[in-house]
């Protein structure tokens, strides 16, 4: 759900009070509609579940370890198990706890059960969750009676979800497989239950041709006998039917509260003997919940006295017009227009305040969602905020702080190789910039394919002679991986960041852009302040708002092939 409490695109036309009135999807008012009309057919025997992920992607998940607003807000509404995704991390084990703590200081949070945490026992870092751990907050799996069946509940982190969550150390999580294994063979000779559910975070993904699926969940079920359901997530995919392993049904829901999945089931001697599922769209056909409504939009007054005044800035603030979608499509990264624009809205903020870089970069999958024109088109400070949520800065605003390193011309040559052999991979991974043109020989051989690069419509000589470094601006997410690159490419490529005078960079919160040096302290930079400012540099129009202009609705032509 990623703290998606209001509807998607734009906030300011979600309407939950009024039906029929707007395009917005989600929003948790209209969400706690179906919640209760559902559960109103048959209370005793009805399961609300979440599969992780359900923090981390708002401005709401900004307050959350000062208010636990959101995690208390889904035990009212009738949440009864979640588990932990890796975004529930990204602010570290201990700010994990502090969320935790402090939505049990207002009433408490729904069972969450994760089988395969391992704390560290040497380190202090994640006492706290631990703690919380050990007072059986958090458990392995748990055990609930519904309307005559015994049902077993556990929680588990997949392994890409462990591995893109750095933030999590010294947190580790064991292998999936291995834990659901010893899960099932504890529930079923300790309890006996009719029903084994799986909350995993690990998900799976339809093949190309659209006709299965593969990925962590899909072998989970094929090697762990004995799970009844897999409520699967990370993966933002969404299942309009069930997915069946075996005697293991999988379901995923998508993601952002788009849809609300529902499975009606019948279980005789341990045995499912009818399974439907449907996807419900949680769209202005609904009449949001006011109760919910009104507290979301009292956490929106908490949001703006507390963290937006400081920068000037109200929730609804309007920032720009858009008279087009901008979108990134795994499905199509290369024509999508949003990557390219948040890379251009980075190399503007950073020479807007006197900061030379001469290239700027942002993965995709850094980009958590879309700018939507909707019917009016324009954009407020949650939708800017919503396309680069992520991460926290050591100034503790959130946003992932931008970066600068240095790399030699060779390097550079080196670099861009590197993003024209991740280009066809797609997925996170792919990576957009800004100041830089890549000329590539499509037919030649792997790291052999860049002909000629331009930097900021100059061509850049990258022979050894040139003992010149050049700058490259991201967020410090991106560019931790740089340093990675020997390992990521097998040893076939080695990239060293360094800092202004060559030296090797050790750490990354020494290369952090200061905007205002006149100030005590680092002044941080983040990626969804830039895209404020790069809109607001925009001619006006009708609406006397900023417009977004034409040239956008391309997609990333950093790449240009050339043949001999």
């Amino acid at each position: 759900m990623h703290s998606k409490l209001t509807g998607y695109g734009p906030e300011i036309e979600y309407s939950p009070e009024v039906i029929n009135n707007d395009y917005t999807l989600g929003g948790f008012a209209r969400l706690e509609t179906l919640l209760k009309n559902e559960k109103s057919k048959i209370q005793d025997a009805t399961l609300i579940l979440d599969a992780g992920d359900f923090l981390m992607g708002s401005l709401f998940h900004v307050a959350e370890q000062k208010t636990g607003f959101q995690l208390h807000l889904m035990k009212k509404m009738g949440y009864d198990y979640i588990t932990l995704g890796n975004h529930e991390f990204d602010f570290g084990p201990e700010t994990l706890a502090d969320i935790l703590n402090k939505a049990e200081e207002k009433g408490g949070y729904p069972n969450i059960v994760c089988s395969n945490i391992i704390f560290d026992k040497t380190s202090k870092a994640d006492d706290k969750l631990e703690k919380i751990y050990d007072e059986g907050k958090i458990k392995p799996y748990s055990i609930i009676n519904k309307n005559g069946l015994k049902i077993a509940v556990f929680g588990i982190m997949g392994i890409d979800a462990s591995n893109v969550a750095p933030a999590k150390k010294p947190v580790k999580f064991e292998n999936p497989e291995e834990s659901a294994e010893k899960m099932v063979k504890l529930l079923k000779s300790k309890y006996h239950p009719d029903l084994i559910i799986c909350l995993s975070h690990s998900g799976e993904y339809p093949s190309p041709d659209g006709k299965s699926y593969y990925g962590e969940d899909i072998e989970l079920a094929k090697k762990v006998s004995g799970i009844d359901i897999i409520i699967s997530g990370h993966t933002h995919v969404e299942t309009p039917e069930p997915i069946k392993i075996g005697k293991t049904y999988i379901v995923q829901t998508g993601c952002y509260v788009h849809n609300l999945g529902e499975i009606n089931l019948n279980v005789k001697n341990g045995v499912i003997t009818k399974f439907n599922f449907r996807l419900i769209p949680v769209d202005d056909k609904i009449k949001g919940n006011l109760e919910v409504h009104n507290a979301i939009e009292k956490q929106k007054e908490f949001i703006n006295k507390n963290y937006l005044s400081k920068l000037g800035l109200t929730y609804l603030t309007k920032i720009g017009e858009l008279t087009f979608n901008l979108k990134r499509d795994y499905k199509n990264l290369k024509n999508s227009n949003l990557g390219p624009f948040v890379a251009d809205a980075d190399k503007y903020y950073m020479k807007e305040k006197g900061i030379n870089c001469d290239f700027s970069m942002v993965a995709s999958g850094t980009i958590r969602e879309n700018l939507l024109k909707g019917q009016r088109g324009i954009q407020t400070v949650p939708d800017a905020f919503r396309v680069m949520s992520l991460g926290k800065g050591y100034d503790n605003i959130p946003g992932y702080p931008l970066a600068k390193i240095y790399i030699s011309a060779k390097e550079v040559k080196k670099l861009s190789e590197i993003i024209v052999m991740s280009r066809p991979k797609g997925g996170d991974g792919y990576l957009y910039t800004s100041g830089i043109k890549i000329y590539i020989n499509p037919k030649k051989m792997m790291l052999r394919k860049v002909e000629k690069i331009e930097l900021n419509g100059k061509e850049l000589d990258y022979s050894k002679k040139n003992k010149k470094l050049y700058s490259i601006a991201a967020d410090t997410y991106l560019l931790s991986f740089i340093g990675r690159i020997k390992k990521m490419s097998h040893g076939l490529v080695k990239i060293v960041p360094k800092d202004i005078n060559g030296n090797p960079v050790t750490d990354m919160k020494n290369q952090l852009i200061d905007i205002n040096p006149n100030k005590v302290g680092i002044q941080e930079a983040k990626e969804w302040i830039a895209l404020i400012e790069f809109m607001k540099s925009f001619k006006k129009g009708d609406e006397n708002l900023p417009v977004i202009p034409d040239k956008y609705k391309k997609g990333d032509e950093s790449l240009v092939e050339i043949t001999n």
